[in-house]
């Protein structure tokens, strides 16, 4: 996959991530335990690695994302393997489930469709409320985020 894909889906799945975060450890654990695993392994190296970006992902429930920065910064971090690495683990994780690759890819789609200059943040939280409503139906066992 090239790294503009790679870096958009991994993007959108820390926001996504970041998401369910206030929901239930049971409700994070059909989200995907591998995906919220790897999620956090790259985003603890963003920390070091990027620090704003890391701040602007883990901030995004509240504020709105500057995603082409983001996605921008998170490819210049990629040059490092490590980084790399931890975007390819977090593409693969979320690959295991066809369910939750085609969530990752709208969210993604919501996310680019954004002009760069103005985040239309309104439009961003209407796609996660509906993906988290996709979590919380019978696609993840009924459960409940929050």
């Amino acid at each position: 996959m090239e790294p503009v894909t790679l870096t958009a889906g991994a993007i959108a799945t820390l926001v996504l991530v970041k998401a369910t975060e206030t929901a239930t450890e049971k409700a994070t654990e059909k989200l995907g335990e591998l995906v919220v695993e790897k999620a956090d392994k790259l985003l603890s190296l963003l920390k070091i690695k990027s620090p704003s970006t890391a701040k602007a992902i883990e901030l995004s429930q509240k504020q709105p994302l500057n995603y082409s920065k983001a996605v921008g910064e998170l490819e210049a971090v990629m040059k490092e393997p490590e980084v790399a690495k931890a975007v390819e683990e977090v593409d693969t994780a979320v690959s295991t489930d066809a369910k939750l690759a085609a969530d990752v890819k709208a969210l993604t789609n919501a996310l680019q469709s954004q002009p760069p200059s103005v985040q239309n943040f309104g439009k961003i939280a209407e796609e996660i409320k509906e993906i988290k409503t996709n979590i919380t139906g019978n696609v993840y066992g009924g459960i409940n985020i929050h």
